[in-house]
């Protein structure tokens, strides 16, 4: 497997910005004068207190991407919640810059079918946004302890330099706003048919303090018959569980996929 490392030029953010790719190495990939076999992509979200290498750092994310020779481009969206921002940079225009500029210089497919979103915490609220906003682009979306149905007192959570207003503006009530995924959900399903949505993975650890309002939302779901998957199990808010979260999360997004298997060096013994 290669970590590539890329620094752009975004037109969205207005300066260079980075972004990692975990790219699969077949050891024969450039050695032949076919075509190279376009590649499998997950985009992969971070949360609020990490960036675009935390997935690499604390989890074992390449390791489980070799395994289904799988691409996965993890952007940097800063404490966006993956938005564009009231006061600040249009992120959601910039990942979506970042998932195009990646298909364009990377061997990587452009079939629906090929291409998923997950993400931990902020990340799979952001997840869930992509999901229902283009869900022409990916065929599957995994959140991981996402944070889902929030109120307006998150506008004043307390996180370090973190400011919701920065993101979301001074709101005193979220309904029909990004903060509002009942609306998000709601919205994605008259706009796109519900058929036509991503298929729906949501995980959360039940000590977890964001589990109350992942089971409300899961019950939302239901009583509006929007299919999705749910695992509610042992777990804390933290990089030990979303190990567990990411393998599962590329497990299940094969499930009855034909897996061209890795041969790079990751399965040697050195």
């Amino acid at each position: 497997m290669a970590l590539l490392d890329i620094n752009f030029h975004s037109m969205m953010l207005g300066k260079h910005h980075t972004f990692k790719v975990i790219l699969p190495e077949q050891q024969d990939m450039f050695q032949t004068d076919k075509p190279v076999k376009k590649l499998r992509t997950l985009l992969l979200l971070h949360g609020l207190s990490s960036d675009d290498s935390m997935f690499s750092r604390y989890t074992n994310v390449e390791m489980y991407a070799n395994t289904h020779n799988l691409a996965v481009v993890m952007p940097n969206a800063d404490h966006s919640f993956y938005q564009n921002m009231k006061y600040g940079h249009s992120y959601y225009d910039h990942v979506l810059e970042v998932w195009r500029y990646a298909h364009q210089v990377l061997p990587l497919s452009w079939e629906r079918e090929d291409n998923y979103v997950a993400g931990n915490s902020m990340g799979g609220f952001g997840a869930f946004h992509f999901a229902m906003n283009v869900p022409e682009l990916f065929e599957k979306a995994v959140m991981m302890s996402a944070a889902l149905d929030m109120d307006a007192s998150f506008i004043d959570y307390d996180w370090h330099d973190f400011d919701g207003r920065a993101v979301f503006g001074d709101i005193e009530d979220i309904s029909g706003t990004a903060m509002d995924t009942r609306h998000t959900v709601l919205q994605g399903a008259q706009t796109h048919g519900i058929e036509n949505l991503p298929e729906l993975y949501f995980m959360c650890g039940t000590e977890d303090e964001l589990i109350d309002r992942t089971d409300s939302f899961m019950k939302f779901l239901e009583n509006k018959h929007i299919p999705h998957k749910y695992d509610r199990e042992p777990g804390e808010h933290n990089w030990s569980y979303w190990d567990k979260c990411i393998r599962k999360a590329i497990d299940w997004i094969f499930e009855g996929k034909e897996v061209d298997k890795c041969n790079q060096i990751m399965n040697w013994v050195g």
